[in-house]
């Protein structure tokens, strides 16, 4: 690995066993997939500002193309880490890497997911300053290196 660190506001350890696996010793897309989204929704889980913001409208959460897992090699274990890396007057986007430890690959992947709010017609329903300054702020506190 680079001596790059960067810093991220979620980070999640998760063991690589058995039951995570394809036939081919990789994660199992589902697995990757299903871990992502547990990334986002921990960050998610940070806004309250957002959340009051979404009241009455729909939440809305747009995963980008999820990468081959078969680019983590076979670790046996993985860090998923997640922060907000853009954020536009009525979307952000929260970035996404899963770095893969113990395995015969030490190359992350990477994956966004952009972040909104609509109303009940599917327009989108600007974040507002609060919500800004929040993702701002908790970007100020992240704390998990990758």
């Amino acid at each position: 690995m680079s001596g790059f660190m960067s810093k991220w506001s979620i980070g999640l350890d998760r063991a690589v066993g058995v039951a995570e696996r394809d036939g081919d010793g990789f994660i199992r897309v589902d697995v990757l997939g299903s871990w992502l989204a547990e990334a986002v929704e921990a960050y998610l889980a940070q806004c309250a500002q957002l959340h009051d913001r979404a009241a009455g409208y729909t939440l809305v959460r747009r995963p980008g193309r999820q990468p081959r897992s078969s680019l983590l090699g076979r670790p046996s274990e993985v860090l998923v880490t997640a922060s907000a890396t853009e954020v536009r007057p009525a979307e952000f986007f929260v970035s996404l890497r899963v770095t893969p430890f113990g395995g015969d690959e030490d190359l992350p992947i990477n994956v966004v997911w952009r972040v909104s709010i609509e109303d009940g017609r599917g327009e989108p329903v600007p974040l507002g300053n609060e919500v800004r300054d929040e993702l701002i702020a908790i970007e100020r506190d992240a704390e998990y290196m990758a």
